[in-house]
Protein backbone atom coordinates (compact mmCIF):
# COMPACT_ATOMS: atom_id res chain seq x y z
CA UNK A 1 0.00 0.00 0.00
CA UNK A 2 1.08 3.85 -0.54
CA UNK A 3 -0.18 6.63 1.23
CA UNK A 4 -0.30 9.78 0.07
CA UNK A 5 0.60 12.20 3.11
CA UNK A 6 -2.01 14.66 2.26
CA UNK A 7 -3.05 16.88 5.29
CA UNK A 8 -4.86 19.64 3.54
CA UNK A 9 -3.19 18.94 0.00
CA UNK A 10 -5.76 18.66 -1.91
CA UNK A 11 -8.62 20.74 -3.95
CA UNK A 12 -12.38 20.94 -2.92
CA UNK A 13 -15.52 22.12 -4.85
CA UNK A 14 -16.50 25.25 -3.41
CA UNK A 15 -14.07 25.88 -1.26
CA UNK A 16 -11.60 28.27 -3.12
CA UNK A 17 -9.65 29.35 0.16
CA UNK A 18 -8.92 24.93 1.24
CA UNK A 19 -4.90 24.46 0.55
CA UNK A 20 -5.01 28.03 -1.43
CA UNK A 21 -1.44 28.66 -3.01
CA UNK A 22 -0.05 24.88 -1.52
CA UNK A 23 -0.30 22.99 -4.27
CA UNK A 24 -2.66 20.53 -3.70
CA UNK A 25 -3.84 17.62 -5.53
CA UNK A 26 -6.92 18.49 -7.87
CA UNK A 27 -9.45 15.06 -8.45
CA UNK A 28 -8.37 14.43 -12.12
CA UNK A 29 -4.27 14.57 -10.95
CA UNK A 30 -5.65 11.78 -7.46
CA UNK A 31 -7.65 9.91 -10.05
CA UNK A 32 -4.28 9.34 -12.16
CA UNK A 33 -2.21 8.68 -9.38
CA UNK A 34 -4.37 6.16 -8.37
CA UNK A 35 -4.66 4.59 -11.65
CA UNK A 36 -1.00 4.82 -11.79
CA UNK A 37 -0.42 3.20 -8.59
CA UNK A 38 -2.99 0.23 -9.64
CA UNK A 39 -1.00 -0.15 -12.85
CA UNK A 40 2.57 -0.72 -10.82
CA UNK A 41 1.02 -3.47 -8.28
CA UNK A 42 0.03 -0.66 -5.52
CA UNK A 43 -3.39 0.06 -3.72
CA UNK A 44 -3.06 4.32 -3.31
CA UNK A 45 -4.62 5.04 0.14
CA UNK A 46 -5.11 8.68 1.61
CA UNK A 47 -4.36 9.87 4.58
CA UNK A 48 -5.31 13.60 5.58
CA UNK A 49 -6.10 15.36 8.72
CA UNK A 50 -9.55 15.61 10.42
CA UNK A 51 -8.46 17.00 14.13
CA UNK A 52 -5.03 18.82 14.30
CA UNK A 53 -2.31 20.24 12.39
CA UNK A 54 -5.07 21.64 9.53
CA UNK A 55 -3.53 25.18 10.76
CA UNK A 56 -2.56 26.13 7.24
CA UNK A 57 -6.77 26.37 6.60
CA UNK A 58 -7.41 28.04 9.95
CA UNK A 59 -5.61 31.22 8.36
CA UNK A 60 -8.05 32.22 6.17
CA UNK A 61 -10.94 34.09 8.11
CA UNK A 62 -13.14 32.06 6.52
CA UNK A 63 -12.19 29.03 8.38
CA UNK A 64 -11.71 30.64 11.48
CA UNK A 65 -14.83 29.66 13.24
CA UNK A 66 -14.43 26.02 12.26
CA UNK A 67 -11.21 25.96 15.05
CA UNK A 68 -10.58 25.18 18.84
CA UNK A 69 -6.87 26.70 18.76
CA UNK A 70 -4.98 27.59 16.25
CA UNK A 71 -4.91 24.22 14.12
CA UNK A 72 -7.53 22.16 16.22
CA UNK A 73 -11.02 21.73 14.64
CA UNK A 74 -14.05 22.54 17.16
CA UNK A 75 -15.27 19.22 18.34
CA UNK A 76 -18.81 19.04 18.66
CA UNK A 77 -19.66 22.16 16.17
CA UNK A 78 -21.93 21.21 13.07
CA UNK A 79 -20.11 23.55 10.60
CA UNK A 80 -16.91 21.27 11.19
CA UNK A 81 -18.59 17.70 10.55
CA UNK A 82 -19.97 19.84 7.16
CA UNK A 83 -16.49 20.34 6.08
CA UNK A 84 -15.40 17.25 6.83
CA UNK A 85 -17.68 15.61 5.18
CA UNK A 86 -16.37 17.58 2.23
CA UNK A 87 -13.07 15.84 2.58
CA UNK A 88 -14.51 12.36 2.68
CA UNK A 89 -16.53 13.46 -0.54
CA UNK A 90 -13.23 14.63 -2.52
CA UNK A 91 -11.10 11.94 -0.93
CA UNK A 92 -13.96 9.20 -2.06
CA UNK A 93 -13.58 10.78 -5.95
CA UNK A 94 -10.05 10.77 -6.29
CA UNK A 95 -8.54 7.69 -4.76
CA UNK A 96 -10.46 4.54 -5.11
CA UNK A 97 -9.32 2.80 -1.52
CA UNK A 98 -11.61 2.49 0.79
CA UNK A 99 -9.26 2.29 3.10
CA UNK A 100 -8.39 6.20 4.64
CA UNK A 101 -5.97 7.49 7.19
CA UNK A 102 -7.47 10.44 9.38
CA UNK A 103 -4.78 11.53 11.15
CA UNK A 104 -6.15 11.95 14.65
CA UNK A 105 -2.53 12.87 16.29
CA UNK A 106 -0.68 15.21 18.77
CA UNK A 107 -4.30 16.94 19.24
CA UNK A 108 -2.63 18.07 22.91
CA UNK A 109 -3.92 20.92 23.06
CA UNK A 110 -7.93 19.77 22.73
CA UNK A 111 -10.39 21.76 23.74
CA UNK A 112 -8.12 24.22 25.78
CA UNK A 113 -9.04 27.37 22.90
CA UNK A 114 -12.45 28.62 22.16
CA UNK A 115 -13.81 25.45 23.22
CA UNK A 116 -12.16 26.14 26.81
CA UNK A 117 -13.32 29.80 26.59
CA UNK A 118 -17.32 28.44 25.61
CA UNK A 119 -17.49 25.43 28.02
CA UNK A 120 -15.46 25.57 30.66
CA UNK A 121 -12.04 23.00 31.10
CA UNK A 122 -12.80 20.31 28.97
CA UNK A 123 -12.93 16.78 29.55
CA UNK A 124 -10.41 15.70 26.66
CA UNK A 125 -10.66 12.19 26.99
CA UNK A 126 -14.58 12.33 26.30
CA UNK A 127 -13.98 15.61 23.35
CA UNK A 128 -11.96 12.84 21.86
CA UNK A 129 -14.00 9.99 21.44
CA UNK A 130 -16.82 12.11 20.82
CA UNK A 131 -14.80 13.34 17.68
CA UNK A 132 -13.92 10.09 16.75
CA UNK A 133 -17.14 8.31 16.48
CA UNK A 134 -18.32 11.32 14.44
CA UNK A 135 -15.48 11.20 12.05
CA UNK A 136 -15.69 7.10 11.91
CA UNK A 137 -19.82 7.59 10.89
CA UNK A 138 -19.00 10.08 8.02
CA UNK A 139 -16.48 7.62 6.74
CA UNK A 140 -18.88 4.77 6.80
CA UNK A 141 -21.36 6.77 5.16
CA UNK A 142 -19.09 6.73 1.89
CA UNK A 143 -17.96 3.16 2.67
CA UNK A 144 -14.85 3.90 4.33
CA UNK A 145 -12.55 1.47 6.84
CA UNK A 146 -10.52 4.21 8.94
CA UNK A 147 -7.26 4.25 10.22
CA UNK A 148 -5.77 6.86 12.57
CA UNK A 149 -2.32 6.91 14.43
CA UNK A 150 -2.61 5.94 18.07
CA UNK A 151 -0.81 8.75 19.92
CA UNK A 152 -3.41 10.68 21.05
CA UNK A 153 -5.08 7.39 23.23
CA UNK A 154 -2.34 6.87 25.61
CA UNK A 155 -1.03 10.73 25.61
CA UNK A 156 -4.72 11.98 26.09
CA UNK A 157 -7.01 9.64 26.88
CA UNK A 158 -4.95 7.77 29.29
CA UNK A 159 -3.19 10.54 30.63
CA UNK A 160 0.68 9.20 30.20
CA UNK A 161 3.08 7.46 27.74
CA UNK A 162 2.75 4.12 29.15
CA UNK A 163 0.91 2.66 32.22
CA UNK A 164 3.11 -0.12 34.46
CA UNK A 165 1.70 -3.03 32.13
CA UNK A 166 1.05 -1.03 28.80
CA UNK A 167 -2.41 -1.02 28.50
CA UNK A 168 -5.43 0.86 27.84
CA UNK A 169 -8.03 1.40 30.09
CA UNK A 170 -11.26 -0.89 29.33
CA UNK A 171 -14.12 1.83 28.86
CA UNK A 172 -11.89 3.84 26.67
CA UNK A 173 -11.23 0.48 24.12
CA UNK A 174 -15.24 0.23 24.50
CA UNK A 175 -15.58 3.50 23.23
CA UNK A 176 -13.61 3.15 20.15
CA UNK A 177 -16.13 2.49 16.82
CA UNK A 178 -16.00 -0.55 15.15
CA UNK A 179 -14.54 -0.34 11.54
CA UNK A 180 -10.71 1.59 12.63
CA UNK A 181 -7.72 0.39 12.70
CA UNK A 182 -4.44 2.40 14.50
CA UNK A 183 -1.30 2.82 13.87
CA UNK A 184 1.45 3.64 16.05
CA UNK A 185 4.63 5.68 15.39
CA UNK A 186 7.85 5.41 16.43
CA UNK A 187 10.76 6.89 14.69
CA UNK A 188 13.41 6.96 17.39
CA UNK A 189 15.65 4.81 18.67
CA UNK A 190 14.86 3.33 21.94
CA UNK A 191 15.29 0.55 24.18
CA UNK A 192 14.42 -3.20 23.47
CA UNK A 193 11.98 -2.66 25.74
CA UNK A 194 10.53 0.17 25.38
CA UNK A 195 9.30 -0.73 22.14
CA UNK A 196 8.01 -4.57 23.21
CA UNK A 197 5.83 -2.37 25.68
CA UNK A 198 4.35 -0.04 22.87
CA UNK A 199 3.43 -3.36 21.09
CA UNK A 200 1.44 -4.42 24.00
CA UNK A 201 -0.15 -0.93 24.75
CA UNK A 202 -0.98 -0.40 20.95
CA UNK A 203 -2.24 -4.91 20.77
CA UNK A 204 -4.19 -4.07 23.82
CA UNK A 205 -6.26 -1.58 21.51
CA UNK A 206 -6.37 -3.33 18.15
CA UNK A 207 -5.78 -6.65 17.62
CA UNK A 208 -4.30 -6.01 14.19
CA UNK A 209 -2.51 -2.67 14.55
CA UNK A 210 0.35 -1.26 12.27
CA UNK A 211 3.74 0.00 13.45
CA UNK A 212 5.27 2.85 12.28
CA UNK A 213 8.97 3.95 11.75
CA UNK A 214 11.13 7.02 9.36
CA UNK A 215 12.98 7.54 6.95
CA UNK A 216 14.60 10.84 8.35
CA UNK A 217 14.50 13.56 5.68
CA UNK A 218 13.40 16.59 8.08
CA UNK A 219 17.36 17.85 9.30
CA UNK A 220 18.24 20.16 6.58
CA UNK A 221 18.86 18.94 3.10
CA UNK A 222 20.59 15.90 4.49
CA UNK A 223 18.80 12.73 5.11
CA UNK A 224 19.58 10.11 7.87
CA UNK A 225 19.47 6.79 5.91
CA UNK A 226 21.81 5.03 8.39
CA UNK A 227 20.06 5.87 11.69
CA UNK A 228 16.58 4.84 9.93
CA UNK A 229 18.09 1.58 9.15
CA UNK A 230 19.29 0.90 12.48
CA UNK A 231 15.67 2.04 14.18
CA UNK A 232 13.86 -0.24 11.31
CA UNK A 233 15.69 -2.62 12.01
CA UNK A 234 14.56 -3.66 15.65
CA UNK A 235 11.51 -2.77 14.70
CA UNK A 236 10.90 -5.19 12.30
CA UNK A 237 13.00 -7.89 14.18
CA UNK A 238 10.02 -7.28 17.16
CA UNK A 239 7.33 -6.85 14.71
CA UNK A 240 8.33 -10.62 13.56
CA UNK A 241 8.76 -11.94 17.17
CA UNK A 242 5.61 -10.55 18.51
CA UNK A 243 3.41 -11.49 15.39
CA UNK A 244 2.93 -8.23 14.08
CA UNK A 245 2.06 -8.28 10.27
CA UNK A 246 1.70 -4.39 9.49
CA UNK A 247 4.76 -2.37 8.80
CA UNK A 248 4.18 1.46 7.84
CA UNK A 249 7.64 3.49 6.46
CA UNK A 250 6.59 7.39 6.66
CA UNK A 251 8.72 10.42 4.84
CA UNK A 252 7.71 13.59 6.49
CA UNK A 253 9.29 16.81 4.98
CA UNK A 254 8.90 18.99 8.22
CA UNK A 255 10.43 22.32 8.77
CA UNK A 256 10.73 23.48 4.81
CA UNK A 257 11.09 20.27 3.08
CA UNK A 258 14.87 21.35 2.48
CA UNK A 259 15.60 17.23 1.51
CA UNK A 260 14.34 15.37 -1.93
CA UNK A 261 12.14 11.79 -0.80
CA UNK A 262 14.82 10.55 -3.53
CA UNK A 263 17.61 10.66 -0.70
CA UNK A 264 16.22 8.39 1.47
CA UNK A 265 16.05 5.37 -1.38
CA UNK A 266 18.84 3.39 1.06
CA UNK A 267 16.37 3.33 3.68
CA UNK A 268 13.55 2.15 1.31
CA UNK A 269 15.34 -0.21 -0.24
CA UNK A 270 17.14 -1.48 2.83
CA UNK A 271 13.88 -2.03 5.17
CA UNK A 272 12.44 -3.73 1.80
CA UNK A 273 15.25 -6.18 2.34
CA UNK A 274 15.09 -6.69 6.03
CA UNK A 275 11.42 -7.40 5.93
CA UNK A 276 12.39 -10.33 4.08
CA UNK A 277 14.66 -11.45 6.48
CA UNK A 278 17.67 -9.97 4.77
CA UNK A 279 20.19 -8.50 7.83
CA UNK A 280 21.18 -4.74 7.16
CA UNK A 281 24.73 -5.91 6.47
CA UNK A 282 24.32 -8.57 4.04
CA UNK A 283 21.51 -6.52 2.03
CA UNK A 284 22.00 -6.72 -2.38
CA UNK A 285 23.59 -3.62 -2.95
CA UNK A 286 23.57 -5.01 -6.88
CA UNK A 287 20.07 -5.41 -7.01
CA UNK A 288 19.60 -1.08 -5.85
CA UNK A 289 22.03 -0.56 -8.00
CA UNK A 290 19.98 -2.37 -10.58
CA UNK A 291 16.25 -0.84 -10.01
CA UNK A 292 18.07 2.66 -8.97
CA UNK A 293 20.70 3.40 -11.18
CA UNK A 294 22.99 4.38 -8.99
CA UNK A 295 25.27 2.75 -5.98
CA UNK A 296 23.64 2.18 -2.69
CA UNK A 297 26.92 3.42 -0.93
CA UNK A 298 26.96 6.35 -2.70
CA UNK A 299 23.15 7.23 -1.94
CA UNK A 300 24.52 6.55 1.54
CA UNK A 301 26.93 9.63 1.04
CA UNK A 302 24.26 12.31 1.08
CA UNK A 303 23.76 11.09 5.05
CA UNK A 304 27.17 12.44 5.44
CA UNK A 305 26.00 16.64 5.06
CA UNK A 306 25.43 16.05 8.58
CA UNK A 307 27.78 14.07 9.51
CA UNK A 308 31.14 14.98 7.04
CA UNK A 309 33.84 13.51 9.30
CA UNK A 310 32.16 9.94 9.22
CA UNK A 311 31.76 9.42 12.45
CA UNK A 312 29.97 6.44 13.36
CA UNK A 313 27.12 8.27 15.18
CA UNK A 314 24.33 6.58 17.42
CA UNK A 315 22.03 9.72 16.72
CA UNK A 316 20.87 11.70 14.42
CA UNK A 317 21.93 15.63 14.05
CA UNK A 318 21.12 18.94 12.15
CA UNK A 319 24.73 20.35 11.47
CA UNK A 320 23.91 21.32 7.71
CA UNK A 321 20.77 23.16 9.10
CA UNK A 322 21.91 24.83 12.36
CA UNK A 323 25.51 25.41 11.17
CA UNK A 324 24.67 27.49 7.47
CA UNK A 325 21.89 29.94 9.93
CA UNK A 326 24.75 30.82 12.85
CA UNK A 327 25.22 34.09 11.92
CA UNK A 328 28.51 35.10 11.17
CA UNK A 329 28.39 38.06 14.07
CA UNK A 330 25.93 36.83 16.65
CA UNK A 331 27.38 33.07 16.17
CA UNK A 332 26.39 30.41 19.20
CA UNK A 333 25.56 27.21 17.20
CA UNK A 334 28.84 26.92 15.21
CA UNK A 335 30.93 27.44 18.58
CA UNK A 336 30.39 24.11 18.45
CA UNK A 337 32.11 23.30 15.52
CA UNK A 338 35.64 21.55 15.08
CA UNK A 339 37.99 24.11 13.69
CA UNK A 340 38.41 21.91 11.11
CA UNK A 341 35.06 21.75 9.73
CA UNK A 342 35.26 23.57 6.59
CA UNK A 343 38.12 21.35 5.26
CA UNK A 344 35.77 18.10 6.10
CA UNK A 345 33.04 19.44 3.89
CA UNK A 346 35.71 20.81 1.05
CA UNK A 347 36.66 17.02 1.15
CA UNK A 348 33.17 15.79 1.27
CA UNK A 349 32.30 18.02 -1.90
CA UNK A 350 35.27 16.54 -3.88
CA UNK A 351 33.22 12.95 -3.26
CA UNK A 352 30.28 14.47 -4.39
CA UNK A 353 31.79 15.88 -7.71
CA UNK A 354 33.63 12.37 -8.16
CA UNK A 355 30.42 10.05 -7.40
CA UNK A 356 28.83 8.74 -11.14
CA UNK A 357 25.47 9.26 -10.42
CA UNK A 358 23.90 8.83 -13.72
CA UNK A 359 20.50 9.94 -14.02
CA UNK A 360 20.39 11.43 -10.29
CA UNK A 361 22.70 14.11 -11.14
CA UNK A 362 20.51 16.61 -10.40
CA UNK A 363 20.48 15.54 -7.00
CA UNK A 364 24.09 14.86 -6.13
CA UNK A 365 24.67 18.08 -7.37
CA UNK A 366 22.59 19.63 -4.53
CA UNK A 367 24.97 18.06 -2.45
CA UNK A 368 27.87 19.20 -4.10
CA UNK A 369 26.94 22.81 -4.30
CA UNK A 370 25.58 22.92 -0.41
CA UNK A 371 29.02 21.39 0.53
CA UNK A 372 31.04 24.07 -0.72
CA UNK A 373 29.01 26.62 1.04
CA UNK A 374 29.50 24.95 3.72
CA UNK A 375 33.38 24.74 3.26
CA UNK A 376 33.46 28.54 4.23
CA UNK A 377 30.42 28.96 6.18
CA UNK A 378 30.85 26.95 8.84
CA UNK A 379 33.96 27.75 10.75
CA UNK A 380 34.40 31.69 9.68
CA UNK A 381 31.96 33.07 12.12
CA UNK A 382 34.55 32.02 14.81
CA UNK A 383 37.02 32.67 12.12
CA UNK A 384 35.73 36.46 11.97
CA UNK A 385 34.89 36.82 15.65
CA UNK A 386 38.86 36.08 16.95
CA UNK A 387 40.00 38.50 13.80
CA UNK A 388 37.88 40.98 15.31
CA UNK A 389 38.65 40.67 18.77
CA UNK A 390 42.84 40.40 18.22
CA UNK A 391 42.25 43.37 15.78
CA UNK A 392 43.59 41.66 13.10
CA UNK A 393 42.95 43.40 9.96
CA UNK A 394 44.68 41.62 7.79
CA UNK A 395 43.41 38.53 8.59
CA UNK A 396 39.94 40.60 8.22
CA UNK A 397 40.46 41.89 4.96
CA UNK A 398 41.15 38.71 3.56
CA UNK A 399 37.84 37.20 4.65
CA UNK A 400 36.03 40.29 3.44
CA UNK A 401 37.98 40.14 -0.13
CA UNK A 402 38.03 36.21 -0.53
CA UNK A 403 36.13 34.21 1.82
CA UNK A 404 32.77 36.19 2.12
CA UNK A 405 32.69 36.77 -1.70
CA UNK A 406 33.47 33.03 -2.66
CA UNK A 407 31.03 31.84 -0.29
CA UNK A 408 28.28 34.07 -1.37
CA UNK A 409 29.04 33.23 -5.06
CA UNK A 410 28.87 29.12 -4.37
CA UNK A 411 25.44 30.01 -2.28
CA UNK A 412 24.29 31.71 -5.84
CA UNK A 413 25.00 28.66 -7.61
CA UNK A 414 23.51 26.24 -4.93
CA UNK A 415 20.27 28.58 -4.80
CA UNK A 416 20.48 28.38 -9.13
CA UNK A 417 20.58 24.15 -9.11
CA UNK A 418 18.15 24.15 -5.89
CA UNK A 419 15.34 25.88 -7.81
CA UNK A 420 15.54 22.95 -10.43
CA UNK A 421 15.73 19.97 -8.83
CA UNK A 422 12.58 21.52 -6.63
CA UNK A 423 10.91 22.15 -9.67
CA UNK A 424 12.36 18.74 -11.61
CA UNK A 425 10.13 16.77 -7.59
CA UNK A 426 7.95 19.55 -6.18
CA UNK A 427 5.15 21.72 -7.54
CA UNK A 428 6.63 25.09 -7.63
CA UNK A 429 4.62 26.59 -4.32
CA UNK A 430 7.18 26.24 -1.77
CA UNK A 431 9.63 27.17 -3.60
CA UNK A 432 9.29 30.63 -2.14
CA UNK A 433 10.06 29.71 1.70
CA UNK A 434 13.54 28.72 0.15
CA UNK A 435 13.90 31.98 -1.66
CA UNK A 436 13.40 33.80 1.34
CA UNK A 437 15.73 31.40 3.49
CA UNK A 438 18.68 31.33 1.19
CA UNK A 439 17.96 35.08 -0.15
CA UNK A 440 18.06 36.36 3.82
CA UNK A 441 21.36 34.50 4.06
CA UNK A 442 22.97 36.26 0.95
CA UNK A 443 21.50 39.37 2.22
CA UNK A 444 23.33 39.48 5.69
CA UNK A 445 26.23 38.06 4.71
CA UNK A 446 26.88 41.06 2.54
CA UNK A 447 25.81 43.87 5.07
CA UNK A 448 28.45 41.99 7.32
CA UNK A 449 30.61 42.16 4.51
CA UNK A 450 30.10 45.60 4.16
CA UNK A 451 30.15 46.34 8.24
CA UNK A 452 33.50 44.17 8.36
CA UNK A 453 35.49 46.87 5.46
CA UNK A 454 33.91 50.09 7.21
CA UNK A 455 35.87 48.56 10.72
CA UNK A 456 38.95 47.71 8.64
CA UNK A 457 39.05 51.08 6.60
CA UNK A 458 38.29 53.66 9.41
CA UNK A 459 37.91 51.05 12.74
CA UNK A 460 34.20 52.07 13.07
CA UNK A 461 33.19 49.53 15.69
CA UNK A 462 30.72 46.45 15.03
CA UNK A 463 28.08 46.81 17.90
CA UNK A 464 27.55 43.06 17.33
CA UNK A 465 31.15 41.75 18.00
CA UNK A 466 31.84 44.48 21.18
CA UNK A 467 30.38 41.52 23.89
CA UNK A 468 31.18 38.41 25.27
CA UNK A 469 29.85 35.37 23.25
CA UNK A 470 27.72 32.38 25.16
CA UNK A 471 27.84 28.87 24.10
CA UNK A 472 24.30 27.35 23.11
CA UNK A 473 22.44 27.19 26.47
CA UNK A 474 21.03 23.30 26.30
CA UNK A 475 20.89 20.51 29.12
CA UNK A 476 22.17 18.03 28.14
CA UNK A 477 24.83 20.07 26.79
CA UNK A 478 24.76 21.14 23.09
CA UNK A 479 27.15 19.28 20.85
CA UNK A 480 27.55 18.96 17.03
CA UNK A 481 27.16 15.40 16.63
CA UNK A 482 23.28 14.98 18.29
CA UNK A 483 22.78 19.35 18.16
CA UNK A 484 18.85 18.60 16.06
CA UNK A 485 17.52 22.13 16.21
CA UNK A 486 16.06 22.89 13.44
CA UNK A 487 13.52 25.75 14.90
CA UNK A 488 14.35 28.70 12.01
CA UNK A 489 13.44 31.45 14.56
CA UNK A 490 15.75 29.89 17.38
CA UNK A 491 18.80 29.72 14.96
CA UNK A 492 18.49 33.06 12.97
CA UNK A 493 18.09 35.62 15.81
CA UNK A 494 17.83 35.90 19.69
CA UNK A 495 15.50 38.77 19.00
CA UNK A 496 11.52 38.27 17.89
CA UNK A 497 10.61 37.40 14.18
Amino acid sequence: HLYMGLTDGYKMDGEPYFNYCRGGYTTKQLQELDSYAEKNGMELRASFQVLAHLGFMGRHDCYKDLFDTDSILMVGKEEVYQMIDKMFATMSKGIRSRTIHIGMDEAINLGMGKYMQEHGYPDKRALFLEHLNRVVDIAKKYGYFCEMWSDMFYRMVQGSDFDDDGIIPEDVKDSIPEGVRIIHWSYEKQAREVVEKQIRQNRSICKEFTLAGAAWKCFGLAPGNQYSIDVMEQQLELCKKEGVQSYMVTLWSDNGGHCSIFSVLPTLFAVAEMARGVSKDAINKEEFKTIVGASYDEFMLLDHLNNPFFKDLEELNARCYWGILSDIFLGSYDMMLDANTNAAYAALARRYADVDSGEWEILFDDFYLYAKVLSIKMNIGVQVREAYRNNDTELLSQYVNEEIPKMMTYMEEFVAHFEKRWLWENMAFGLEVHHLFYGGLLRRWKYEKERLEKYIKDQEPIEELERDYLPVCAIPPASEDRCRVVNYRYLISNCGI
